[in-house]
């Protein structure tokens, strides 16, 4: 199904959005994709669930085509209201959300304080403990160079991170992570503060302290969840999933066993199949 690319502005930023699928529909899947990516990492996924259902994709702010917030205010709190703003702007009535890593949280916090509204919730790889193997391995490929001289090189930084991706996935993860200059490199594609440690955001005020602990956040969660979790993942471990999961009244877990962290891209066929199956065993999404 084709895809359409659309911008709307929320919060003071321009904020980009792919979008599948019937946009007269009042419920939407809405994607969110993980720290230091796109929601390209959504393509395979979107476009098949696209079939049955409208499908909407973010870049969240400072990431992608999305504009870079200019005093770096990153927080939980501000990507929570961005998804109220968009929500509220395109009129939605219902949405299932469907989150990666920092966007599976960002899904909880809103489902959190929005459950008039969300139906359905879909956390990939995402828990309130943070393996330091897996952060200081994201570190190290952020560190891996400011800019690459093809994409096929931008690629290969990213096998050495991402080994259980087939060589054709890691080709469209690198279309997701990377951009083109106009003198044909390929540069990151979010905000370079992310890879900058001594940039350092704005002093959260009491308004954003309020989401810092998902935990709480996962407690007031009223809907359908499934958390699906990877078998080689190196960034949470299956004690902090079930943690999480425990908050939630209505939770389940999916394991997918041959895939790491990033699992839109190492196996976005069976994630597809898994989110498909999930929401057809809803009364009503």
């Amino acid at each position: 199904m084709a895809v359409k690319s659309e911008f709307i502005q929320v919060n003071r930023l321009q904020l980009h959005y792919r979008e599948w699928g019937n946009p007269k529909d009042s419920h939407a899947l809405i994607f969110l994709h993980g720290f230091a990516a796109t929601s390209r990492i959504w393509d395979e996924v979107a476009e098949e669930l696209s079939k049955d259902f409208r499908v909407i994709a973010i870049d969240q702010r400072g990431h992608g085509e999305s504009d870079i917030d200019p005093n770096h205010d990153y927080s939980r709190t501000s990507q929570v209201d961005d998804i109220h703003g968009i929500v509220e702007l395109l009129e939605l009535e219902t949405v299932t959300l469907i989150g990666h890593s920092m966007g599976g949280a960002n899904a909880i916090c809103y489902a959190a304080d929005r459950p008039d509204i969300v139906s359905a919730l879909v956390v990939v790889e995402t828990a309130g403990d943070m393996l330091r193997s897996g952060v200081e391995r994201l570190k190290r490929l952020l560190k891996s160079g400011d800019e690459f001289n093809s994409l096929s090189e931008a690629a290969n930084a990213l096998y050495e991170y991402q080994s259980y991706a087939a060589p054709d996935q890691i080709h469209r993860r690198a279309l997701a992570t990377f951009t083109e200059t106009p003198e044909g490199t390929w540069i990151w594609n979010f905000d370079n503060s992310f890879r900058n440690p001594t940039v350092r955001p704005p002093d959260p005020d009491p308004g954003q302290r309020r989401l810092a602990d998902l935990g709480e956040s996962a407690e007031k969660v009223v809907c359908p969840v499934m958390i699906v979790r990877g078998g080689k993942t190196d960034m949470y471990t299956p004690e902090s999933v079930q943690r999480l999961s425990r908050r939630m009244a209505n939770a389940r877990i999916s394991l997918i066993e041959e895939v790491g962290h990033h699992i839109p891209t190492d196996d976005p066929g069976t994630l597809s199949l898994n989110i498909r199956e999930f929401l057809q065993s809803l009364p009503v999404i």
